[in-house]
């Protein structure tokens, strides 16, 4: 840049600086010290706005705001969804939020893709984020609640879901940045503090090695978030409770159901003779298609337990919570 051109910016800036006091732009206190500070690159740069011969060699055409917004012109006011978008929207958001309660997520995704093309609301931006959750595409969920958030950035919800994808990606210290944000607008939320609760425990747990199990694991076992296995198979209650029941046909036989399941999934990762990692399965953890929910269905795994639970209720809590996912409550319904 030239000499010249460097004093024609300079004397742009000091006569913006100098119109915002002059309309008035800035007052009081913050007027005062802009014309101080005005002063001061004056003399700092050796430019006077005040001087008729360098106002004649120095002076551009258009003021500097003028440029500034014909380069970078300001976005256009949000639009507001008229009464029969906003009423389509939503009954394409609800039909999403009854295909989520029947497992059909990707069916929800497509509702709520509906709903985002008649009217792009947050709150659709942020159930297709847990509809991406459900089906394991969790980049998609990150984006999908970032593009929530540039639509009401107080949405803490919508940290929340971003939270849960960082989580599953195993991004812990952003998954404990967006929980903290989501307790910042909604500090009484008890699942967003269990959810960061959760992701602090990974972060204290370290990295642990698929093949050995990590600290007070099993040999073979995949991580599974620090929990010690070995506690529960060294539990004698456990242990003679379990002979009980495999003698029972009815337990024999759904011992098999979930190997077969198991096995029809991918297997599990790292764990030897199990069929190895499923091609989408996530490393270290069950597999992709394995559905456990439809697993702890079977009348006789759910009386066996009931019956540990009413023996060893803080350790069922304790496998209860390293299997319930964070932030994998039901999309809302507003």
């Amino acid at each position: 840049m030239s000499k010249v051109q460097q004093d024609r910016l300079s004397y742009a800036v000091l006569q913006h600086l100098h119109d915002l006091i002059e309309k008035k732009v800035v007052t009081g206190e913050a007027a005062e010290s802009m014309a101080v500070a005005n002063q001061c690159l004056k003399e700092a740069l050796g430019v006077d706005i005040t001087d008729p011969v360098q106002t004649a060699r120095l002076k551009v055409d258009k003021p500097l705001q003028t440029l500034f917004d014909e380069v970078f012109p300001a976005p256009p006011p949000p639009k507001v969804a008229t009464k029969d978008e906003e009423n389509k929207a939503n009954g394409l958001k609800d039909e999403g939020n009854e295909l989520m309660k029947q497992n059909k997520y990707e069916e929800a995704v497509e509702k709520y893709t509906e709903a985002i093309e008649v009217f792009p609301f947050a709150t659709y931006y942020c159930n297709r984020a847990a509809a991406y959750s459900k089906l394991n595409r969790h980049d998609l969920a990150v984006t999908d609640a970032k593009d929530a958030l540039k639509l009401d950035p107080e949405y803490s919800k919508a940290f929340a879901r971003m939270g849960f994808a960082y989580l599953s990606l195993n991004k812990l210290k952003e998954a404990e940045d967006c929980y903290l944000n989501a307790l910042r607008l909604d500090p009484n939320n008890q699942s967003y503090k269990d959810n960061l609760d959760a992701v602090r425990e990974k972060v204290s747990a370290g990295p642990l090695n698929p093949q050995s199990g990590g600290a007070g694991g099993l040999p073979g076992m995949p991580n599974m978030g620090g929990m010690d296995f070995s506690q529960i198979l060294n539990n004698p209650a456990f242990m003679n409770m379990a002979q009980q029941f495999m003698q029972d046909p009815n337990m024999q036989q759904a011992f098999q159901q979930m190997a077969d399941q198991f096995l029809a999934a991918g297997g599990m990762p790292g764990m030897p003779g199990m069929g190895g990692a499923a091609e989408g399965g996530a490393a270290g953890g069950l597999p992709e298609n394995f559905d456990i929910n439809a697993m702890m269905s079977n009348p006789a795994l759910r009386q066996m337990a009931e019956s540990f639970e009413a023996q060893n209720p803080d350790m069922m809590d304790q496998l209860r919570r390293q299997f319930r996912p964070p932030g994998s409550e039901d999309p809302e319904a507003p």
